[in-house]
C-alpha cells in the first residue's frame, strides 16, 4: 500500500492523478483492498507499525468521524500508525453515540498503538480541532479527515515544514477576488503547485492536512455557538477565517499526494453540500468579512 501510494506522490504522479476520473476510481479500489488486508493483519496481531519511537519535534494528529464513516474510520486509522514519522498521539473525537458504535476489539487494538477515542459534543467538522484546544492542548497539531489514504510519508512532511510565520497545508487552493472583494469558492484556483512563498490568497483544504497552534485560534473563533450560525459545516472555511483575522498567511508544503478518498464515503462526505451544492459561498460570509476587515488595515 506505501509503496504504491509513495509511487503517486511525485510531481508526475500527482499532476496525473489530481483529478477525478476512472483511473482515481482504480486506484481507490486498489487501495481499498490492500489497506483492508493491513486493517486485518493488525487486529489480527499479524502486523504492527514498525515506526520504533515518535521523534523529538513530532506533533499528534487530531481527526473525527460520525455514524456513516465508522465502518471505513479504521482504515485511515492504519494508514496514520503506517508512518515514516510516529505521531505523538491520535486524538479521535466522536460523540458518545458513534462511540459506542466502534467495537470494543478495534477499540483496544488500536488504543494499544497511542490512538486516543474520546467524547465530545457533536460540533460537525469542527470536532476535529476545538475539542483539541477545550482539553487545554497547547503545542501545534495535525489535523486531517477521516476518509483518506494517508501515505506514509505525509506526517513527516508536515512536521518538517510547519513554519512560525504561517498556517502550513499540504492540499491548497488560491482565493480569488478583487480588492477587498472575495469571490465566489467556484472560481478558485484548485489545488495548486508549491511556489515557496506564504500567501493570505492560499486557503487550506482538509483533506491533505494541516498544522493547527492552538495559540493563534483567538476567542472569538472558539465560540461554539458562533460556529455553529456562521459555518456549522465547513471548518476549513472557518479556520482560514481564525488566521487571516490575527495575520497568519498560508503555506504550501512542497509535498504534494492525490488524496485518494475511500470508496464509499463520498455519499456521507460535505463535499457534495459544501462544493457542488454551493454550501461553501453560502457559509463564506465570515470569510468574506474578516477578508474585507483584514484588506482594509493593510
Amino acid at each position: 500500500m506505501s509503496c504504491l501510494l509513495e509511487f503517486l506522490n511525485g510531481p508526475l504522479g500527482w499532476r496525473w492523478m489530481r483529478n477525478r476520473g476512472r483511473t482515481r476510481a482504480f486506484v481507490s479500489r486498489l487501495l481499498l483492498s490492500q489497506t483492508r488486508r493491513k486493517l486485518s493483519d493488525f487486529l489480527s496481531g499479524c502486523w504492527q507499525p514498525t515506526t520504533p519511537v515518535a521523534v523529538q519535534n513530532s506533533l499528534a494528529v487530531s481527526l473525527t468521524s460520525w455514524t456513516p464513516r465508522l465502518e471505513t474510520l479504521p482504515l485511515t486509522l492504519v494508514c496514520l500508525l503506517d508512518q515514516t514519522v510516529r505521531a505523538q498521539g491520535i486524538y479521535v473525537w466522536l460523540t458518545e453515540d458513534d462511540l459506542a458504535r466502534l467495537p470494543a476489539p478495534t477499540l483496544e487494538a488500536f488504543s494499544a498503538h497511542g490512538v486516543s477515542f474520546q467524547v465530545c459534543e457533536n460540533m460537525g467538522p469542527h470536532k476535529k480541532w476545538l475539542p483539541m484546544i477545550r482539553m487545554g492542548f497547547q503545542k501545534p497539531f495535525v489535523i486531517c479527515d477521516d476518509d483518506i489514504f494517508y501515505p506514509c510519508s505525509w506526517l513527516g512532511s508536515l512536521v518538517e515544514e510547519d513554519r512560525p510565520d504561517s498556517y502550513v497545508g499540504t492540499r491548497i487552493h488560491r482565493m480569488a477576488g478583487r480588492g477587498p472583494e472575495l469571490a465566489g469558492y467556484e472560481s478558485w484556483s484548485r489545488d495548486i503547485c508549491w511556489d515557496g512563498k506564504p500567501s493570505e490568497w492560499n486557503f487550506i483544504t482538509g483533506c491533505g492536512g494541516a498544522v493547527i497552534h492552538p495559540s493563534r485560534i483567538g476567542a472569538d473563533f472558539r465560540d461554539g455557538d458562533r460556529i455553529k450560525n456562521a459555518c456549522p459545516k465547513a471548518d476549513d472555511i472557518w479556520l482560514k477565517a481564525a488566521h487571516l483575522a490575527v495575520g497568519i498567511p498560508v503555506y504550501k508544503t512542497r509535498y504534494s499526494f492525490p488524496c485518494f478518498e475511500i470508496p464509499g464515503t463520498g455519499e456521507s462526505a460535505l463535499l457534495a453540500a459544501n462544493v457542488d451544492s454551493g454550501g461553501n459561498d453560502s457559509q463564506l460570509g465570515v470569510l468574506k468579512q474578516q477578508w474585507a476587515k483584514s484588506f482594509l488595515k493593510a
